[in-house]
């Protein structure tokens, strides 16, 4: 036979065969095998910043090494508050109240707010109306996700009816603020409107 025939008799090599197969080969590399680019498979751990714990027993001192969820500062000064029964002392109330809002503990903060001006402390309706008052509304510094000016009327009328006469202006100026968005349209001022009726 000649040289010619016996070419002819041979299977033919599909060259698609082998690119196909040294595709497949480098796809699977890639995902497998290489370490793309020097990035880490590991996943991440984000660590969250813990809040601490200020200690009891030292006014004004902060106990580093105890460890708490938002708001539990505040709760557990206010059990402890409340376990020594009134009067309580708003002013170291407050105090508390406005560390922990410099520090950036905004539930903390808020929830000794809240407990002082629900037990009729007038300066803490005054802070609570305020950070609920849309005209005086700044969300970086506040708990709350928006303004809600039925809260900032409530806590301004309360302080009013204790006597504290500034809240008078306050409540002109959310009544000033809720006449012109219920103008266009604002559903929460016109709710406050019926308040002012």
């Amino acid at each position: 036979m000649a040289q010619a025939e016996k070419e002819e008799l041979q299977p033919r090599k599909n060259p698609l065969i082998w690119v196909s197969i040294i595709v497949i080969g480098l796809i699977i590399f890639i995902f497998v095998a290489s370490d793309r680019g020097g990035v880490s498979r590991e996943p991440i751990a984000i660590e969250e910043k813990p809040q601490l714990v200020d200690s009891p027993d030292v006014e004004g001192e902060v106990n580093r090494e105890s460890l708490a969820p938002p708001g539990m500062r505040a709760r557990d000064k206010i059990q402890q508050f409340r376990e020594q029964g009134q009067p309580y002392p708003f002013d170291r109330i407050m105090a508390l109240a406005s560390a922990y809002a410099s520090e950036g503990s905004l539930a903390d903060a808020h929830l000794m707010f809240f407990f002082a001006a629900r037990e009729g402390h007038v300066e803490a309706m005054i802070m609570m109306a305020e950070m609920s008052d849309p005209t005086l509304f700044r969300a970086e510094n506040n708990l709350l996700d928006k303004a809600n000016a039925i809260q900032a009327y409530k806590w301004y009328r309360m302080a009013l009816d204790k006597g504290y006469e500034p809240a008078k202006n306050r409540l002109e100026n959310l009544k000033h603020w809720a006449e012109a968005e219920a103008d266009f349209g604002n559903t929460d001022a016109q709710q406050l409107l019926l308040n002012f009726n």
